[in-house]
């Protein structure tokens, strides 16, 4: 695939740089604002939620509930199995010397333990046209902990692809 002036742009949410897990550059976990009656009220999914939270916040929870656990539930465990196995060896565009030029957008938690922050900053070179930005008190779930932070940049994003594109 080449990216140049034809594409639109590109957003990453908590986006995946370094696809080797042994090399990624991650913070030590850490949870910003815990609160035992947020698990609790989680039920079932608790662990599902308290694995990845940054924020236990009852709207954290709430968007965790409507937008991540339908994936959870329904994911189908031998494919992502068969998708982990050989997940180190996909195509890293950033490792090509072609620059994308088109409007970018990475956002990224400060406690994202899972992708970091630090290999996707690195990136900066390459999307010679992206805004980067390190979300405090956010984790991979960037944009359910801190949704009013991260809605006006995608807006951003999208309206600079959208005047790219014409």
């Amino acid at each position: 695939m080449r990216f140049g002036l034809s594409a639109a742009g590109l957003a990453t949410l908590a986006g995946v740089f370094e696809l080797d897990h042994d090399k990624r550059r991650l913070p030590p976990r850490e949870i910003v604002m815990a609160n035992e009656s947020v698990l609790s009220r989680a039920g079932s999914f608790r662990d599902d939620f308290a694995e990845m939270a940054v924020l236990q916040t009852a709207e954290a929870l709430t968007a965790f509930e409507r937008f991540v656990l339908p994936g959870i539930r329904g994911a189908d465990a031998k494919v992502l199995d068969r998708i982990s196995s050989s997940y180190s060896a996909g195509y890293a565009p950033e490792r090509t010397d072609l620059p994308f030029t088109a409007p970018s957008l990475h956002v990224f938690g400060r406690q994202d333990h899972v992708v970091g922050f630090e290999d996707g900053l690195g990136t900066a070179g390459h999307y010679v046209r992206g805004t980067f930005v390190v979300v405090d008190g956010a984790g991979h779930n960037v944009h359910l902990e801190h949704p009013d932070a991260v809605a006006p940049l995608v807006r951003d994003w999208l309206l600079r692809a959208e005047h790219h594109a014409l």
